[in-house]
């Protein structure tokens, strides 16, 4: 037996006409009537009682009938989701970020392309951003949401979205008044710093500061900014953070933007040879979102 014939036996078998059944098929009624003997030589059974008035289904047909849909619609089910995961619309993605990334706008991301692709499921881990990329490399996960660009020959990287730096301040500060703090301005304050291995962007706040003249004075180190506004509310000095935390933060904080201006832009951090028509999908339809983003702005 092979799907053709099933068809061709379940169009007869529902029409009980050979006739009714070949204009349904659209081929003429001599092949239909070969395809049908054919079958019954094959299962050595008669399916069909024919007469000169009428077509009937034998109790083999009757079975055959029940088999035949189940099989056919189990072969519709199985070419769907083939073609679903081909074109990406269907699998799994894996991806790493950070929870202040996280709390900061990739859920939301997340959520919409749910929205979208209802039929791929996202994975997400919460890692230190240089175990994310390297998790990315050794093909644990498929996408870094980083706050620096890839450096490895094997990778690539998009901007997923523009973030600036901001300073949160105990309220009771010296500079908590002001609408923007410059940056030289912390050079006497002691600082709750990201931790100078955890990732690239850490190393840039610190650059950052020795730029405006002063090494900071750390007071703690941490690896991800979502734990900095309980520490800055408990006196343990400042810090430079992602603006986004802001969004995020009960604490008795304030946040000023800082002068010069400092970025935390967020970029997509993936293989550049990567097999998967989901992880493709993805990153097409974040392109088309930024686009349609930068015609509305």
């Amino acid at each position: 037996m092979d799907l053709r014939q099933l068809r061709y036996f379940t169009a007869v078998a529902e029409e009980l006409s050979f006739t009714r059944a070949a204009e349904r098929l659209h081929i003429s009624q001599p092949p239909l009537s070969q395809q049908i003997a054919q079958l019954e030589a094959e299962l050595d059974t008669r399916l069909f009682t024919r007469t000169s008035r009428r077509v009937e289904l034998t109790a083999a047909g009757l079975e055959l009938q029940v088999q035949a849909r189940a099989l056919i619609d189990q072969a519709e089910r199985a070419r769907q989701q083939v073609r679903a995961i081909g074109a990406g619309r269907s699998g799994k993605i894996e991806i790493g970020a950070t929870g202040t990334i996280l709390r900061g706008g990739l859920a939301q991301w997340l959520a919409a392309y749910r929205r979208h692709a209802p039929d791929v499921r996202t994975v997400i881990y919460e890692q230190a951003p240089a175990l994310q990329v390297q998790g990315v490399l050794e093909h644990r996960t498929d996408i870094s949401f980083n706050r620096s660009v890839a450096h490895h020959a094997e990778l690539a990287s998009t901007l997923a979205w523009h973030e600036g730096i901001s300073v949160i301040l105990p309220r009771d500060h010296r500079l908590a008044r002001r609408r923007e703090v410059a940056l030289a301005d912390l050079s006497e304050d002691e600082h709750v710093m990201l931790h100078p291995d955890s990732s690239e962007f850490a190393r840039y706040l610190g650059q950052s500061c020795v730029e405006a003249g002063f090494l900071p004075k750390v007071s703690q180190q941490v690896v991800d900014s979502q734990s900095i506004p309980s520490l800055i509310a408990s006196g343990f000095g400042v810090s430079l953070v992602p603006a986004s935390t802001e969004a995020f933060t009960s604490a008795d904080v304030v946040f000023r933007p800082v002068a010069p201006k400092l970025v935390a832009d967020v970029y997509m951090i993936y293989r550049r040879h990567e097999p998967s028509p989901a992880v493709h999908e993805f990153l097409r339809w974040r392109r088309d979102m930024a686009a349609a983003e930068g015609r509305a702005g």
